[in-house]
């Protein structure tokens, strides 16, 4: 069976993270040494994430597995650790990476904080960036927020002046790194104020579980802030 026409680059960008700059003795080592940088730079560059669509369900309720997950947290940090342990085009990974969000969007819809924690490190850190304000992000909420308590504390702001939805599209995986893509529909309680606008989640995944997520309403910035490219 032939390769993916993406999986090379995979490869290639695998073995040069992996690989070791040389050890450098004099001007032409050194100039070596700067090439080598280079490629691996340029390399990296021309990673291409692998992309998943992602639907949800208008109505959802709480599911079996989570229940369980949520009782026995150990048994949901190793299955996250099974998940980022396989390459990005796997046909598993891809399905686990579309149910993962899928079910972060679902609850986050319904309110269902216990399943959000699920995903998240404890240690995990929330940046809203500036390009958000004015949109649905409150301005003394731009910044970062540390921790399951950040993270939730940002939550309750936000439900406190809007009605808010979450509409997933894509998911686009770079190996450590995910870049989620949706719509957030907003309307303010007090204001009755509508807004639909388009939300680009960068996510750095450590030991199968998020890290960090910055929020981006454009998609070049948060690429960008990746140091990445599709």
């Amino acid at each position: 069976m032939r390769d993916h026409p993406g999986e090379h680059v995979i490869r290639y960008y695998r073995s040069v993270r992996e690989a070791q700059p040389p050890r450098c003795h004099g001007y032409r080592d050194f100039v070596g040494d700067t090439e080598w940088a280079m490629s691996r730079e340029n390399a990296l560059k021309l990673v291409r994430g692998v992309r998943t669509p992602v639907t949800i369900s208008s109505e959802t309720r709480r599911t079996v597995d989570q229940r369980i997950l949520i009782r026995f947290p150990v048994l949901a940090r190793a299955m996250s650790r099974g998940w980022s342990r396989l390459p990005p085009r796997s046909r598993l990974r891809r399905a686990l990476t579309a149910h993962i969000w899928r079910s972060g969007m679902e609850a986050a819809n319904r309110r269902d904080f216990d399943v959000l924690l699920l995903a998240l490190d404890p240690a995990f850190e929330l940046e809203l960036t500036e390009s958000l304000a004015g949109g649905y992000t409150l301005p003394d909420l731009v910044g970062v927020h540390r921790g399951h308590a950040g993270y939730l504390s940002v939550w309750q702001r936000l439900f406190e002046v809007w009605d808010l939805r979450f509409e997933p599209e894509e998911v686009i995986d770079f190996g450590d790194r995910l870049l989620a893509v949706g719509r957030v529909t907003a309307q303010g309680r007090r204001t009755g104020i509508a807004l639909d606008t388009r939300v680009f989640s960068l996510i750095t995944i450590r030991r199968g579980l998020f890290s960090r997520q910055q929020d981006f309403s454009d998609r070049g910035e948060a690429l960008e802030a990746a140091g990445l490219t599709e």
